[in-house]
C-alpha cells in the first residue's frame, strides 16, 4: 500500500502548477512638506509608512498567472492626533497561450483608499491636490483606480513581427468626486469613467532597424458633465547603434473631441501633430558604463484631470539607472511639462525630481537599506497664481523573502 500511495502523491505534485512567491515588507521615516490640503502649524511633517508586499506566479506549459497585493499603512503627523490611512492595491494577470504564436492575456488591477502623500496622478500624471481643504483642515475623500482589460499577442507566423493590443475599462479619481466644474483653489480631482484602447506593433526589418505602430484612444467622461474623446495614431522607427545605445522617433498625429458640460455650447475639435522621441545609452564613468540613460521628449495631447480640457502639452525628461550586485540599485528621474496653448492653461507648468537607492546590507540576502526623495514645483490655473513646491524625504528597511518551485 505505501508503494502505490507514493507513486500517486508523486504523481500529483509533479502535475500541480509550478509557484514562486515573494513576500516583502518595508518600513520607512518620512519627512515632507504638507499637502495642499493640509494647514498644520508646523511647515515639516513627519510620516511612519509601513507597507507589506505579497507577489506571485503560478505557472504551467500554458498558462501563466501573476498576482500581487499591497496595502500602505501611512501614519500621518499633520495634526495634533496621528491618523492611520490605508491604501490597498491588487493587481492580476493571467496570459494563456494558444499556440506558440498566439497568446490571451488579461489584467485587473485595484487601488482603493485614502489618497496617498504622494498625490498619484493617475493617467494624467500630475501631482496635484486630490480633495479641497475645509474647516477641519482636511476633507478625507475616498479614492479609486480600477483597470480591468483583454488582449493579446501575436506575430502572425510572420518571422520579426510582434502585435500586441489591449481593450479595458478604466475608473479614476474620487469616488465621490465634484460634479460641477472646479474654481480656482478648489482643485478636486473629477472622477473619470473611460473604455481604453491600445494597440502597438513591432517588425524587425534588419538586425539593427525596425519600424513600429502604435494606436490609442479613450472616451472619458467626468463627473463634472464633461467629456473628452482622444485617438492617437502613430508610426515609427527604431535604431540601434549598439547593443547598448538605441533612438526612437515616434512622429503621428491625434484627434480629439470635447463636450462641454453645458449643452448650450458646441463641442471643440482638436487635430494636431504629434512626436515622441527618446535615446537610451550609457554613462561612462571611468573605465566601465555602469550607468545607463534614457533622455525623451514629446509632444502630446494632454487630458487636464482638474480642468478636464484638451490641450497640447510638450515634457522631457532624463532617467538614470545604476544597478550593482545583490539588487543594488539606484534610480533618478526629472521631468518638465508645460503646455504649448494659448487658452487658459498657457500658463502652466510642472516640474519633477525623483531619486531611489536600494542598497542590500552586508551578511543577509533578506535586508536592504532603501532610500527616497522627490521634489515637484508646479504651477497650474486651477491652483492659483502662483506656484506650488513640495518635497518630501524617507528613509527605510526593506525585507524580502523569494520561495518557488520551478
Amino acid at each position: 500500500m505505501a508503494l502505490p500511495a507514493l507513486a500517486l502523491g508523486w504523481l500529483l505534485v509533479a502535475s500541480a502548477p509550478a509557484v514562486k512567491y515573494k513576500a516583502s515588507a518595508r518600513l520607512e521615516s518620512v519627512v515632507r512638506t504638507p499637502l495642499l490640503t493640509e494647514t498644520p502649524s508646523s511647515p515639516v511633517l513627519n510620516d511612519l509608512l509601513v507597507v507589506p508586499r505579497l507577489e506571485g506566479v503560478l505557472y504551467t506549459n500554458l498558462l501563466e498567472v501573476k498576482f500581487a497585493y499591497e496595502p500602505q499603512f501611512l501614519i500621518r503627523q499633520a495634526f495634533a492626533r496621528p491618523s492611520l490611512e490605508i491604501l490597498q492595491s491588487v493587481y492580476t494577470r493571467a496570459d494563456y497561450k494558444i499556440r506558440r504564436d498566439f497568446y490571451l492575456l488579461g489584467v485587473h488591477t485595484t487601488t482603493f483608499g485614502n489618497f496617498p502623500f504622494e498625490n498619484y496622478g493617475g493617467p494624467g500624471t500630475g501631482s496635484l491636490p486630490a480633495v479641497p481643504a475645509a474647516k477641519t483642515y482636511r476633507k478625507d475623500s475616498a479614492y479609486i483606480y480600477t483597470e480591468t482589460a483583454a488582449g493579446f499577442w501575436t506575430s502572425l507566423g510572420i518571422k520579426r513581427l510582434a502585435i500586441a493590443g489591449t481593450l479595458g475599462w478604466v475608473v479614476n479619481g474620487l469616488l465621490d468626486g465634484p460634479v460641477r466644474p472646479l474654481k480656482r483653489g478648489d482643485a478636486a480631482y473629477p472622477q473619470q469613467r473611460y473604455p481604453e484602447l491600445r494597440v502597438q506593433a513591432f517588425y524587425g526589418v534588419t538586425p539593427r532597424d525596425s519600424f513600429t505602430l502604435s494606436l490609442y484612444g479613450r472616451d472619458v467622461a467626468f463627473s463634472t458633465g464633461n467629456r473628452d474623446s482622444l485617438l492617437q495614431f502613430a508610426p515609427g522607427l527604431q535604431h540601434q547603434f549598439s547593443p547598448l545605445v538605441d533612438l526612437s522617433v515616434e512622429p503621428g498625429i491625434a484627434v480629439g473631441r470635447t463636450y462641454p458640460r453645458r449643452p448650450d455650447e458646441l463641442p471643440t475639435s482638436v487635430v494636431m501633430p504629434t512626436l515622441e522621441t527618446s535615446l537610451k545609452a550609457p554613462v561612462p564613468l571611468g573605465n566601465h558604463w555602469p550607468v545607463q540613460a534614457k533622455v525623451r521628449a514629446r509632444y502630446l495631447p494632454y487630458m487636464d484631470p482638474l480642468s478636464t480640457q484638451l490641450i497640447p502639452r510638450a515634457d522631457v525628461g532624463l532617467d538614470l539607472e545604476w544597478k550593482g550586485r545583490r539588487e543594488a540599485k539606484v534610480l533618478g528621474k526629472l521631468r518638465y511639462a508645460h503646455p504649448l496653448t494659448s487658452g487658459v492653461h498657457r500658463g502652466d507648468a510642472e516640474m519633477r525630481a525623483e531619486i531611489e537607492a536600494l542598497y542590500p546590507l552586508p551578511l543577509s540576502r533578506y535586508l536592504f537599506m532603501q532610500g527616497k526623495g522627490w521634489y515637484t514645483w508646479t504651477k497650474h490655473v486651477v491652483i492659483g497664481h502662483q506656484p506650488v513646491s513640495q518635497w518630501y524625504t524617507s528613509v527605510g528597511l526593506v525585507v524580502r523573502y523569494d520561495r518557488g518551485r520551478l
